[in-house]
């Protein structure tokens, strides 16, 4: 038995499928499953059932799943550990996070870990809300920032951080006709955004899927006929270009409100709302330096909440920001 064939059998389990988890590993399917029988011929069971569903675990899958997990962490534990043999250097954490919440949290994040008595260095990477899970899965990142998402409660721990408001971003501009009305308006009804052009992503990404249950829910159809990237800075050039509308968190646009480039109502009737998450796998979430790095980001949330660039409602408890101080 060696660490590939635990590595293989991990990420298969946790992908659900071989098939899956080849795409992951980035080799070809049939490796994976020689690799997966080899290591059943050695440990004489049955690990895997397999179908066409893709595999689950059998009773001894169970026990040696959960052996595996504890030995792959106390190799990456030695390796760590001999890396840093001999050497003062800061630990480094990963973290991802959606480009709206890296507008507003990246640069007081970086610089509340700056501060800190903690021997800490964080690395942040922006990255679309649909491929977030896989970079978290395959450890590319070690905390993911992010929206809810279908997760596996056996690998994931989920820390819920602020239900963001949605609000109506249009251009400030005086010189555009079609949006001078909406200046003197005190918040705008999601009825009123169907009369309006609207700039929004696919389906795959996140905040697409919340405006279409936003549509199924109240029964409004949404103008969707503006052409569009997916990329947020290139979609807020065409807000403040005249070009359309956009719905976003006030996280995204709280630098350009206050420069003046573009203007934001609330939406109501009914609120848009959306949660947001920390996100670490459960082997990751005992790691002091990950704990640390949560913890700062519990109060850098706080703080750009209190500043009403990130508004909505602290979804952790007053009482943690308060021990954080």
């Amino acid at each position: 038995m060696h660490t590939k064939q635990l590595h293989y059998f991990i990420t298969t389990v946790r992908k659900g499928s071989i098939a899956a988890a080849a795409r992951t590993l980035d080799i070809a399917q049939p490796a994976v499953s020689q690799q997966l029988a080899s290591l059943e011929r050695e440990m004489n069971s049955t690990l895997l059932n397999r179908s066409f569903a893709g595999v689950s675990l059998t009773p001894a899958g169970e026990i040696f799943f959960e052996h595996a997990q504890k030995i792959m962490w106390q190799i990456e534990q030695t390796k760590a550990a001999l890396r840093e043999l001999g050497k003062k250097q800061q630990r480094q954490i990963k973290v991802g996070m959606l480009p709206s919440i890296g507008n507003v949290l990246s640069l007081p994040l970086l610089n509340e870990v700056t501060r800190s008595s903690a021997p800490l260095k964080i690395e942040i990477s922006t990255v679309a809300s649909y491929t977030i899970n896989d970079w978290l899965s395959s450890q590319q990142i070690d905390i993911a920032l992010t929206y809810q998402q279908p997760l596996d409660d056996r690998f994931m721990v989920m820390t819920p951080l602020i239900q963001e408001e949605m609000h109506l971003v249009f251009s400030a501009s005086s010189d555009l006709e079609p949006y001078t009305s909406l200046r003197d308006k005190p918040f705008i009804t999601f009825l009123e955004l169907s009369e309006l052009p609207l700039l929004s992503p696919g389906e795959n990404d996140a905040l697409g899927q919340l405006i279409l249950q936003y549509e199924r829910m109240t029964g409004v159809s949404l103008q969707h006929d503006l052409a569009y990237s997916g990329q947020l800075m290139t979609g807020l050039r065409q807000v403040m270009q005249g070009e359309g509308v956009m719905i976003l968190p006030t996280s995204a646009i709280f630098h350009l409100k206050a420069s003046g480039l573009v203007s934001t109502l609330k939406i109501t009737q009914p609120e848009m709302l959306r949660s947001v998450y920390a996100v670490t796998s459960k082997r990751m979430s005992q790691d002091l330096s990950v704990i640390q790095v949560m913890n700062i980001v519990r109060k850098v949330v706080a703080q750009e909440n209190a500043l009403q660039h990130w508004c909505g409602t602290l979804e952790f408890a007053t009482s943690a920001f308060a021990k954080i101080k």
